[in-house]
């Protein structure tokens, strides 16, 4: 799809355009990262309960390093994202998202879907969306091997950072890689820490550590659990 408007062009106006360029420096847009929803074809999709959120939590993670981009928190968003109406399958649509988005006071919304197979082939769809208008600022894919899905995250928050920025894309750190099964893991301590059951989500990150040690988000969740 071609892109309807960039994001950087919607941030400048809902900034004001006839600010000095101070003002529009230190100017701020709340954007809301929605759980990404799941299709995986062929297989067992319970195996891929998590994975959802811990996309839309890497890619938040991201994008809060984009100058003037003030991305709303995890929790709420989670919470105000399971009260709007699913479309069939109990995917989230772009009203859902909107909504959603609005509830929460945000101008922008991202949030898409994750699709693998039976061959081991992943697929990441996400949309930038303008909570506003209802307009599609931005659309971005990326895919790979289901090994690769650490580094597919990676290439779709720098993607949406130069969609969204002013200024010239600073660049993506490189989170180590971690297959599906950690992910899976890590989104559902995510969810649990979300839930309040502080056990479970220390339980989940712990495991991921064990085998991942150099997977620092789930280092910083874990540290955030235990700070609560």
């Amino acid at each position: 799809m071609r892109k309807l408007a960039g994001l950087a062009t919607a941030l400048a106006v809902a900034g004001g355009l006839a600010l000095p360029l101070a003002a529009r420096a230190q100017a701020t847009t709340a954007v809301a990262v929605v759980p990404f929803n799941v299709r995986a074809s062929g297989t067992d999709s319970a195996a891929f309960a998590g994975i959802g959120t811990a996309i839309a939590d890497l890619l938040a993670t991201e994008l809060r390093r984009v100058s003037g981009v003030r991305v709303i928190d995890r929790a709420p968003t989670a919470r105000t994202v399971a009260l709007q109406p699913r479309a069939r399958g109990g995917f989230i649509g772009r009203e859902g998202a909107v909504e959603a988005a609005r509830l929460l006071g945000a101008q922008h919304v991202v949030f898409g879907i994750f699709l693998a197979d039976v061959s081991g082939n992943v697929r990441l769809d996400a949309r930038a969306v303008n909570v506003g208008s209802g307009t599609v600022e931005t659309t971005e894919r990326v895919q790979g091997r289901a090994d690769q899905v650490g580094s597919l995250v990676n290439q779709l928050a720098a993607r949406l950072e130069g969609a969204m920025s002013m200024v010239p894309p600073t660049g993506v750190a490189q989170s180590p890689s971690i297959p599906l099964g950690g992910l899976a893991d890590y989104g559902k301590a995510l969810e649990a820490a979300d839930r309040g059951d502080r056990g479970r989500a220390r339980q989940l990150l712990e495991g991921v550590l064990r085998d991942h040690p150099d997977f620092a988000p789930a280092k910083s969740a874990l540290a955030a659990v235990g700070d609560r």
